[in-house]
């Protein structure tokens, strides 16, 4: 866990990435400052490597929610991509409407999930691979996020900002290294959403239809990670068409918004049409989930209008939140930035707040992934207009743009010791994961269950020749017995083993406890 000196300041692993990337980003914010702007935006891109790369390799374990389960289901789709599981055996009678222990696993859409498997074809199977996708997604979405924001405004400095703010933002980050619920299917969801986003701005400069076949595949992209909210890009794209209905090349506008409808549905609906074929239960009951995150709390995650504007400082950090409405004021304010796209922009973050506000009973944190990147530009115009005097400008502009990259990137929380129960905690889960991708050391080869597991889908995960559980009904335990399977038991003295296994003649306790 040592990386020598570094450890001192920065007690985590591969601390000397995080030291690169602080470096290479004040390199970058220089850059800027004089007007070097490829060598910036090349240092700000080796900056996100950098710090994603850091933060995928931040915790040597899998998450509890929601990480190990779309890593079991990634997993087993290295070796049968068109049929998601999350267990491979099924001999054990399972619930499909279940979605933590079911057998058919449908309860995301694939395209992340084929990109984490990708990922452990290239790499090996570990918490860290399944992660890596996220880190070039992310990096790749900070150069995005500038063109958006120069396309919005004209301006490189307010564009660097706001790239710079999405380069180190920390909710983000946390949702890549696993830490936050959704953990890769935001990563990946808001990625695509921001790819859209990015298309439909070079398809309004440049009124190329390439773009909006672009716009219609990555929003299908988003449909394919997590439904239907991936076509939100179409919302303030439609009513910009609605309002240009009386001039002349509205009939070449509405062709172009159909065609990116089609190759939306080209781009999402096959897989769509598959499951419903092969997995009809399990893909019509998923079907009706998607419903009811309307209509319901869904799996108890409530909140009132206020529960995503009450989130601000999560997302934009302390201090920086309340530059939201500053830099939309400035866009309606100053003419220079009065353009329909900037217009389209306002329109799009406001229907997120008001749809998933007042509308969705379900809040989720990572819903917020698909206005986060927009609100960045509104803060990085606020930021600039704060900054941008001339007397002052040179003085203040490095000293400023260091601070917010600080205050985003929220360093105390990510260094995971600013709570001494979390650091413990920490501790453990790294202390059992090592266990775990072990167990085969302490197990003979012809035993394939395991039972009384704290972490079963961990030991799934990095052994897909076990099949563990953290229970075993006497109903199962019957079958085992009729079957005469060998049973690795964890744990024995704990009380979630019943009396009538530990007499089993094939039961083998497995010599190491989990804490």
């Amino acid at each position: 866990m040592k990386d020598g000196f570094i450890s001192e300041i920065f007690p985590l692993q591969n601390s000397w990435l995080l030291i690169l990337s602080l470096v290479t980003g004040g390199v970058s914010i220089y850059f800027s400052f004089i007007n070097k702007r490829r060598r910036a935006l090349f240092c700000l891109f080796i900056t996100a490597l950098f710090v994603r790369l850091f933060m995928a390799h931040l915790d040597p374990f899998l998450h509890d929610w929601d990480e190990r389960f779309h890593a079991l289901a990634a997993r087993n789709m290295m070796h049968d991509p068109f049929k998601p599981m999350l267990r491979i055996s099924d001999w054990v009678p399972y619930d499909y409407k279940l979605w933590c222990c079911n057998h058919i696993w449908l309860h995301k859409q694939p395209l992340f999930l084929w990109q984490m498997a990708l990922s452990m074809k290239i790499f090996g199977v570990s918490e860290y691979a399944i992660r890596y996708p996220g880190v070039l997604m992310g990096s790749i979405g900070v150069l995005m996020l500038y063109r958006i924001s120069y396309l919005v405004t004209a301006n490189r400095h307010i564009a660097f900002i706001a790239a710079l703010l999405s380069c180190f933002s920390y909710y983000p980050l946390e949702l890549l290294s696993g830490h936050f619920g959704m953990d890769q299917n935001d990563t990946a969801f808001s990625f695509y959403v921001l790819a859209s986003l990015w298309s439909y701005a070079e398809y309004f400069s440049k009124h190329s239809v390439r773009f909006a076949m672009l716009t219609g595949f990555f929003a299908g992209c988003a449909i394919l990670v997590k439904w239907f909210p991936g076509l939100l890009v179409f919302s303030g794209w439609g009513i910009i068409l609605l309002l240009n209905f009386r001039q002349e090349n509205f009939k070449s506008e509405l062709k172009h918004y159909l065609l990116a409808i089609l190759a939306c549905l080209i781009t999402f609906l096959p897989w769509q049409i598959y499951i419903l074929y092969r997995f009809p239960a399990e893909a019509s009951y998923e079907v009706s989930c998607y419903s009811r995150h309307l209509n319901e709390a869904f799996e108890s995650f409530s909140g009132d209008w206020m529960f995503y504007i009450s989130k601000l400082d999560l997302y934009y950090g302390n201090y920086l939140s309340w530059l939201l409405p500053f830099g939309i004021a400035v866009i309606l304010i100053y003419k220079k930035y009065q353009n329909k796209l900037s217009f389209i922009f306002i329109v799009y973050f406001l229907i997120f707040l008001v749809f998933y506000s007042f509308i969705v009973q379900t809040k989720i944190p990572g819903y917020f992934m698909m206005a986060l990147p927009v609100g960045n530009i509104f803060i990085a115009i606020a930021v600039f207009h704060i900054i941008s005097p001339k007397k002052i400008f040179k003085f203040i502009y490095i000293p400023t743009l260091l601070f917010i990259a600080m205050v985003v990137f929220d360093l105390s929380e990510i260094t995971r010791q600013h709570d001494p129960g979390k650091w413990e905690e920490w501790k453990l889960k790294s202390f059992n994961e090592r266990i775990y991708k072990d167990i085969r050391k302490y197990l003979p080869e012809r035993i394939k269950l395991v039972v009384n597991a704290k972490d079963y889908i961990d030991i799934m995960f990095y052994h897909n020749d076990i099949d563990a559980y953290s229970w075993l009904p006497e109903e199962e335990y019957n079958e085992v017995k009729r079957r005469h399977l060998p049973v690795g038991i964890c744990n024995p003295e704990d009380k979630g083993i019943y009396s009538y296994l530990l007499p089993y003649d094939s039961a083998f306790i497995i010599p190491v406890k989990i804490k």
